[in-house]
């Protein structure tokens, strides 16, 4: 899952459920865009739909499989913005040394 968010680009993202007064933005892979076709075919007809978008398949990707191609899952626009898959501690230092330098270059007169 986590190499498919550093792959992915914002345009990998797509609405699903917008006839169910229900959008949600969601990664595009082969199993959303199957159910966004039925989708544009069956409007409103969740129990269509529902083989594609159910939790199970979701839960069993993220927590069985790994696979991020085998399910229908919720994934913002900023999925273009992830470049690595750092560990909390790297990540908890790249942003306390960015807000150091923010601080060092843009707010040293406020200190």
């Amino acid at each position: 899952i986590k190499e498919a968010l550093v792959k992915a680009k914002v345009t990998d993202t797509l609405h699903l459920l917008r006839s169910l007064g229900n959008t949600e933005r969601v990664f595009k892979n082969e199993m959303s865009l199957k159910a966004k076709a039925i989708e544009t075919e069956k409007p409103g007809d969740i129990n269509a739909i529902y083989p594609y978008i159910k939790g199970e398949n979701y839960r069993k990707s993220f927590q069985e499989t790994g696979d991020a191609y085998s399910s229908v899952w919720s994934c913002g626009q900023s999925i273009g913005l992830i470049n690595d898959i750092p560990t909390c501690k790297q990540l908890l230092d790249r942003i306390c040394g960015e807000a150091e330098d923010i601080i060092k270059s843009r707010l040293q007169s406020k200190l």
